[in-house]
């Protein structure tokens, strides 16, 4: 690269470094001023900031990478890196989100919720669509938790690192985000407390869940995986981001593949025990052709199993010594690092 545009690039630099400072002078003046706290800032003083004092889309977001990048520095939560802001300051993706969320409402409101195998796929599907629906990533909804999420009258309120409201109004008629959320709650309540699947499909099809409103939320994933007999998992585990993504891509293309009760009989229960008749009959199997041993067969196994043990015995001390070169190679490379590395300014 030759000198004059090495220059002109270093001069970029410093420009750009001073902007970001100048945005977060700005922003602690405007803290001072308004009598809130700078650092650390909660996304409601970010936004109020932003709104008292209004730019390009371009100089918003300088601002808040200027003042997320404080906040990391200083080992605190970015206020930019909510969910609701980044929507907001990226208007081509507020435009998509607005659009889609028009769709994913729709479609969500017309799944079922009783009376059949599909309405607990249809109970959580409804949901993630609502939640793809209000801009959150497919990330972002594999990582929410239930107790991030709350009803306020019909409209849902996604707190967390989201901070999203989804309203009721404009929803189609006849059904409300907060009826959407109460049903999948209920099918999560139940089977957090019951974990039986015939009982669970039961009360679905007659629609006929016990009243669980005062029970005490508990943690867990949103997004929960189902199995093709409507199995839920024991232990809370949530879906991946790509197969919430291939749940949502399904509906929006109209390709869901139907979903069919498990045949009579057919449990998880059932499942186990076919297995464990498999292991019984293949114990018997080679129990029958089993051969008869040699009287030397057991002898030579002990003399195998103790040149074994006198070969392996330094094994143990080997891989102390490659752990020990291992950690004073990483210490050397952080120290070297450290003492190359200062702090950069802001971007």
């Amino acid at each position: 690269m030759a000198a004059g545009s090495v220059r002109a690039v270093s001069r970029s630099g410093a420009a750009s470094q001073a902007a970001y400072r100048y945005e977060l002078a700005l922003f602690v003046d405007w803290c001072a001023a308004a009598e809130v706290s700078a650092l650390p800032a909660s996304s409601v003083t970010l936004a109020e900031f932003l709104g008292e004092n209004p730019g390009s889309d371009a100089a918003q977001r300088r601002r808040v990478a200027a003042i997320d990048r404080r906040h990391r520095d200083a080992g605190c939560v970015a206020p930019g890196s909510v969910t609701s802001m980044r929507v907001a300051l990226d208007r081509a993706r507020a435009d998509r989100v607005a659009r889609r969320a028009a769709q994913d409402w729709l479609l969500a409101s017309a799944l079922p919720w009783s009376g059949s195998h599909a309405a607990l796929f249809g109970r959580r599907d409804a949901v993630l669509l609502l939640l793809a629906g209000a801009g959150l990533s497919y990330t972002a909804i594999a990582g929410l938790d239930r107790s991030e999420v709350a009803a306020d009258g019909g409209d849902l309120w996604v707190g967390g690192a989201h901070r999203v409201r989804v309203a009721a109004e404009g929803f189609p008629d006849g059904s409300s985000p907060a009826d959407i959320w109460a049903r999948w709650t209920q099918v999560l309540a139940f089977s957090d407390r019951y974990p039986s699947t015939m009982v669970l499909l039961k009360r679905l099809r007659d629609n006929s869940f016990p009243d669980m409103s005062g029970l005490e939320v508990r943690p867990g994933p949103v997004a929960v995986p189902i199995d093709r007999w409507g199995h839920l998992p024991f232990l809370p585990v949530s879906m991946t981001a790509a197969a919430i993504a291939g749940v949502v891509a399904a509906h929006r293309t109209g390709t869901v593949p139907s979903h069919i009760a498990a045949p009579a009989g057919r449990t998880r229960g059932a499942d186990n025990r076919e297995r464990q008749d498999d292991l019984i009959l293949t114990d018997a199997v080679v129990e029958q052709d089993s051969v008869v041993l040699d009287p030397g067969y057991y002898r030579r196994g002990v003399a195998d199993r103790r040149r074994s043990h006198a070969v392996l015995a330094d094994v143990g001390g080997l891989a102390d010594e490659v752990d020990e070169r291992i950690e004073a190679l990483l210490q050397r490379t952080l120290d070297l690092l450290g003492g190359a590395v200062e702090s950069p300014d802001p971007p």
